[in-house]
């Protein structure tokens, strides 16, 4: 896979993280920490993956999710989903 499409696929994941924390996406980079940067909590974790499926089609996995830690977590699962 190009360094393209995993800067769009890191881009994509990052507008739909602003625009349910509400924050500047350009203050979320990929090594962000969800809890203790992001403030994300247990009810924000599962917005987050209903937002993360219907943006990108998929369906992510539960087992998986909960091992996420930072932005760039997500984005590895995201594009395994959508890749694999």
């Amino acid at each position: 896979m190009s360094g393209f499409m995993s800067d769009d696929l890191e881009c994509q994941v990052i507008q739909v993280l602003s625009g349910y924390l509400r924050v500047d996406r350009r203050t979320i980079k990929s090594d962000s920490r969800l809890v203790e940067d992001l403030c994300v909590d247990s009810v924000g974790v599962v917005e987050i993956v209903i937002s993360i499926n219907e943006a990108f089609g998929i369906d992510l996995p539960d087992a998986d999710v909960t091992a996420w830690r930072t932005v760039g977590d997500i984005c590895c699962l995201v594009r395994k989903c959508k890749w694999g």
